[in-house]
C-alpha cells in the first residue's frame, strides 16, 4: 500500500497503519516531507522496516516530466542525473523498484527521439544498479507504448495503474492487455470513470475483476499493490479501518484471497 492514502498524519504514523491493517510491504514517495513533521527521505527505509515491513518501490517526485520529451540534451542532463541518483538510491537502500511518469498534465509537443533517448539511458542505469524502471501509464499513453516497444531492457518496464486506464474511452484496459508481460509495479484503485479517484477497488465502476484476472496471468507479478485515497466519507472514520479495508477490497471483488 502506497504510504500516502489522504489522512494528515506523519509518515511513521502512516507506516504503522499499513502494517497494522496486515500488509507486508509499503511503496513510498522518495522525496522529503516538511512541516509540521519534517523528515529526510533517506530515514524513510529504516522507519518502513523497523515497523516490520518490506519496500515495494520508490515513486519518483514529479519534477517536469515534459522537459524530457522538450529539451535539449544538454539541458535535460542535469535531470537525466537526478533520476540516475535515485536508482542508485534504490540500489542503496535495496529497494528493488522505482516509478516514474512518462509526461505531466500540461500540454505539450512531444519529440520522441528526445523522451527515447532520455528513458533508454535510465534503463542502462537500472541495469547498473539491478533496479526495476517503472513507467507509469499517466495521460498520454501512446508515449508509453511507444517506449515499451522502443526499449527492451529486462529492467525496464510499466507500472500499471487501473485508475489512470480507465478515464479516458479509448484506452479501458488495451495497454495491460498488450504489455501485461512488462508490468513492474502495480497502483491499484478504483474510479467512477469521471476523475482520477483512487478509491478504494469496489467503490467505483472500474471492472478490476477483468483487470485481475489479467494481472494473475502474469507469473512474475508477486506483489498485489494498492495506491488509493480516502474519500471525504473515509477520513471521518479510523484511517486503521481504511487501510483494512483496503486490504480486502479485491477479495470481495473476485473471492480470491490478496496479500501485501
Amino acid at each position: 500500500m502506497f504510504s500516502w492514502f489522504g489522512y494528515f498524519m506523519n509518515f511513521e504514523d502512516r507506516i504503522k497503519v499499513i502494517a497494522d491493517a496486515g500488509f507486508e510491504e509499503a511503496m513510498i514517495s522518495w522525496e522529503d516531507e516538511f512541516e509540521p513533521w519534517a523528515l529526510k527521505k533517506e530515514e524513510f527505509p529504516e522507519l518502513v522496516r523497523k515497523n516490520g515491513l518490506e519496500i515495494t518501490n520508490i515513486h519518483a517526485p514529479f519534477i517536469g516530466y515534459n522537459d524530457i520529451w522538450e529539451s535539449s540534451r544538454m539541458e535535460i542532463q542535469p535531470k537525466l542525473k537526478v533520476f540516475k541518483d535515485y536508482l542508485k538510491d534504490c540500489q542503496a537502500f535495496e529497494i528493488p523498484a522505482m516509478v516514474m511518469h512518462t509526461c505531466d498534465l500540461d500540454e505539450f509537443q512531444p519529440d520522441l527521439d528526445k523522451g527515447r533517448a532520455f528513458f533508454s539511458e535510465l534503463a542502462d542505469a537500472a541495469e547498473k544498479y539491478s533496479v526495476d524502471l517503472a513507467v507509469e501509464n499517466v495521460s498520454r499513453q501512446h508515449l508509453l507504448s511507444y517506449l515499451l516497444e522502443q526499449i527492451d531492457a529486462p529492467r525496464f518496464g510499466m507500472c500499471y495503474d487501473s485508475s489512470h486506464d480507465f478515464l479516458e474511452e479509448q484506452n479501458c484496459g488495451r495497454i495491460l492487455k498488450k504489455y501485461k508481460q512488462r508490468i513492474k509495479a502495480l497502483h491499484l484503485s478504483d474510479n467512477d470513470f469521471q476523475a482520477d479517484r483512487h478509491w478504494i477497488p469496489g467503490e467505483g465502476e472500474i471492472p478490476l475483476d477483468e483487470v485481475m484476472a489479467e494481472i494473475l496471468t502474469v507469473p512474475t507479478i508477486t506483489t498485489i499493490s494498492y495506491e488509493v485515497l480516502a474519500n471525504e466519507a473515509w477520513q471521518e472514520k479510523e484511517p486503521r479501518d481504511f487501510a483494512r479495508a483496503v486490504l480486502h477490497s479485491l477479495a470481495v471483488i473476485d473471492g480470491k484471497p490478496r496479500q501485501k
